[in-house]
């Protein structure tokens, strides 16, 4: 898990993780997807949730544990408790408010805790979202605009190399009109990267990639438009954003650059008068200016929901991908999914025919956690260009 992932997670609508995995995840979720009365399992948590519905039977609250495996951290394990709720019972237009804990570490040393905060109120007219997080993490880096060549997962093909984090964003949004949303994201980053050695050290640096403290503040206007009929599992609607992340050395960051990254997801009913077969879709594209930080770069498979490939493979200033999804609700709480996409990753426009082509496809898993809330998780399996992912979160994959 990266520190993109991890921005990705606190970040988005709704909290994800990725990658988590494997079996014994599946069997905890599929255990807890059984039963609509109860929402977790095991002695000590049945009471913490029996506790939270005698102060209010609209809280639902659900934990998330399971091991970590992706091709670039390799093995790990993950805990993410959830308490959702409405802010206001009178309140019928707001979505459920959250709160999210993710507890993280592998055995290559990585580490995170991390918090996230979301908040609806006054009929969907306001959100805030606030995230918080501190660790240190280890990941694979393969260098920079390296998108003209496949590349494949060989041990000599990258070195590793680990950031220290300690983050704080907040962001707050108000509706103008319809479903457009507008508002401010503030954010402030203390991260200090390292190789694992001092060869690793040389070639990140061969790389012009910042070794030590480096200090990242942001102001990001950024705009919203969601219709989306339901934030958990949505069958109608359309949800897009756009940020403008503005680094500058007046905001006391290390760094002065500006970074666009913005996205467009849409949700189609195939079958008259039923929500059991939906299409979504999504179109997302970044692009950086300026002396732009290695973790704001444009990070194929990181912070886009697009699976398939072993994050820091393929970074550059600009990226562009498209993917789509049919989702099909087999049982009460169980829903089958097919995707493909691709995507690139070059540094401006002039480089576009340069890159390679990276596309994707795969088969996903919905389990429905907390039926009152359509609230789900996934485990999604994705076959790529020399490469493969096994992805599981809350909520929708996009």
């Amino acid at each position: 898990m990266s520190y993109l992932s991890l921005q990705y997670f606190l970040h988005s609508i709704i909290p994800l993780v990725k990658p988590i995995g494997l079996l014994f995840a599946l069997l905890l979720l599929s255990q807890t997807a059984l039963s609509q009365h109860k929402v977790i399992s095991g002695d000590s948590l049945v009471l913490i949730e029996k506790t939270i519905r005698k102060i209010d039977k609209k809280l639902n609250f659900t934990i998330i544990p399971g091991p970590v495996y992706n091709s670039s951290t390799r093995l790990g394990f993950a805990v993410i408790p959830m308490l959702i709720y409405n802010l206001n019972k009178a309140d019928t237009l707001s979505p459920p408010s959250s709160t999210a804990v993710l507890t993280y570490f592998d055995f290559y040393g990585s580490w995170m805790a991390a918090a996230k905060q979301l908040l609806f109120w006054n009929d969907n007219k306001w959100r805030a979202i606030i995230t918080l997080g501190y660790g240190d993490v280890r990941s694979k880096y393969f260098g920079v605009a390296k998108d003209s060549m496949v590349i494949s997962n060989d041990e000599n093909n990258y070195v590793w190399m680990s950031d220290q984090i300690l983050f704080v964003t907040a962001t707050c949004y108000r509706k103008f009109f319809r479903a457009f949303y507008g508002g401010l994201e503030c954010s402030f980053a203390s991260i200090t990267q390292y190789g694992e050695d001092s060869a690793a050290s040389a070639r990140i640096r061969k790389d012009s990639i910042l070794i030590g403290n480096d200090i990242q503040t942001q102001l990001s206007p950024t705009f919203v438009w969601d219709n989306r009929n339901d934030l958990f599992w949505t069958t109608k609607g359309y949800y897009a954003s756009v940020n403008f992340k503005n680094g500058n050395n007046l905001f006391f960051s290390s760094h002065t650059y500006l970074v666009v990254e913005g996205f467009v997801n849409g949700y189609h009913r195939l079958l008259k008068n039923s929500s059991r077969l939906i299409l979504a879709w999504r179109f997302y594209g970044q692009g950086g200016w300026g002396t732009v930080p290695y973790n704001e770069l444009a990070n194929y498979g990181e912070g886009d929901s697009f699976r398939g490939y072993t994050g820091g493979k393929y970074v550059n200033k600009s990226k562009i991908s498209l993917q789509a999804e049919l989702r099909f609700d087999l049982w009460k709480f169980i829903a089958v999914s097919g995707f493909v996409g691709t995507g690139k990753v070059f540094g401006n426009l002039s480089d576009f025919g340069k890159s390679v082509w990276l596309p994707s496809g795969g088969v996903g898993l919905y389990l429905n956690l907390i039926p009152s809330r359509n609230l789900r998780a996934y485990i999604d399996f994705a076959i790529a260009r020399e490469d493969y992912s096994v992805t599981v979160g809350l909520g929708q994959s996009f």
